[in-house]
């Protein structure tokens, strides 16, 4: 009989896609840094038709890939292959942690409640509805609320913002989302070796990393940027994000950049995986989101000093740094590209020990997730 003290715990993490974005990011950070002895993850590809971020990569660590088809593009397939996961893994599982910013979608944890998986943890990113919110999704959200309260035992959260935004008054952990540190540490050679890379001179170098979504506000990015380059002619704006494929807020983008006459200026730089460095490269990381759970792009731009200007709509908790500020979105883009200007900042250096004691390093956090995640599992079998 094996020692249920000593049984490695088997995790199936749902949340993981094509798009490099936050939750991704938190993801495989905590998947590089498991004690594989005591707990391991596979994932769910909800989205199947597609490869899911850092997919050869954990494959080669030995962990699965289940693949499910779109349910925006075949409902019953979805459902269906869902279904046929679970039965044929039947007491494989002891925890299923879906990753998400909504609750429009919480079919995994129903599922994995109806096939027994003792441990089912719903995992809150946001702090609002990227889409918007009609009748027929409000209908949605509130079945969800009751099918979460029935089939989740275990809630976290990436903030206490996004953790109240989506739980209420239901306990929850905050779980951080932490980083590897000193991947980000403050270089001036580094620095100046991706400034050369990316043909930067002495330019004021403006640095934006997220999806091109309504959440992120783009189109007030851009009027901010105009604002700036009227100021100091010598700027440049860099937009790290996926554009392999056309989206309305990307065209609008496009459009936006040729309206304004900032082609030249403005690069579309695409997904990318060194952000590490153009955060070296970059003179502030600006943010005008509408809203964020506790984005992981602001805890890496302040473990590289990176000076941050993010809307005043973000949780405060964020606000690891004296360069760190909050702006109103209100207060207009003139306010924001004087605030740009006058933030660019010299001698940047390591903000570890800073980061490490606010709970963001990845190994102590890492360790924190596999221990609520084993002694859950040890109260409910």
């Amino acid at each position: 009989m094996i020692n249920r003290e000593s049984r490695r715990l088997r995790v199936l993490q749902v949340g993981m896609t094509r798009n490099l974005g936050g939750i991704e990011t938190y993801l495989i950070e905590q998947f590089r840094h498991l004690d594989k002895s005591k707990i391991d993850y596979d994932f769910v590809n909800i989205t199947g038709e597609y490869s899911i971020c850092y997919e050869d990569e954990i494959l080669a660590s030995g962990s699965k890939i289940f693949k499910v088809v779109s349910r925006h593009k075949n409902p019953l397939l979805h459902y269906w292959q869902w279904f046929n996961i679970l039965l044929q893994n039947k007491g494989v599982y002891d925890v299923i942690v879906l990753n998400t910013n909504s609750l429009e979608y919480v079919f995994p944890l129903v599922l994995g409640k109806i096939f027994g998986i003792p441990v089912r943890v719903i995992h809150s990113h946001n702090s609002g509805f990227e889409n918007k919110q009609g009748l027929a999704r409000r209908l949605l959200v509130g079945m969800n609320k009751k099918l979460l309260a029935w089939s989740a035992n275990l809630r976290f959260a990436c903030s206490q913002f996004a953790g109240q935004w989506m739980f209420k008054d239901n306990p929850y952990h905050v779980i951080y989302n932490a980083i590897d540190i000193h991947k980000y540490d403050a270089d001036p050679i580094v620095r100046e070796e991706t400034r050369n890379a990316l043909g930067l001179h002495t330019e004021l170098t403006l640095l934006h990393v997220g999806r091109f979504s309504y959440q992120k506000n783009h189109s007030f990015l851009l009027d901010i940027f105009k604002g700036v380059h009227r100021i100091q002619p010598d700027s440049v704006l860099l937009l790290v994000g996926d554009t392999t494929e056309e989206s309305e807020f990307l065209t609008e983008v496009k459009r936006k950049i040729k309206a304004y006459g900032l082609e030249n200026v403005v690069r579309l730089l695409g997904r990318r995986d060194d952000v590490n460095k153009i955060m070296q490269a970059a003179d502030v990381l600006v943010m005008p989101s509408f809203f964020e759970g506790l984005t992981v792009v602001g805890i890496e731009a302040q473990a590289s000093d990176l000076p941050l200007l993010l809307s005043d709509t973000v949780t405060k908790e964020l606000g690891l740094l004296p360069s760190t500020q909050f702006i109103s979105l209100e207060a207009g883009p003139t306010a924001w590209a004087e605030a740009i200007v006058n933030s660019k900042q010299h001698n940047r250096q390591s903000r570890y020990e800073e980061l490490k004691a606010a709970g963001y390093d990845i190994g102590n956090e890492t360790e924190r997730v596999e221990k609520l995640l084993i002694d859950a599992y040890h109260e409910l079998v």
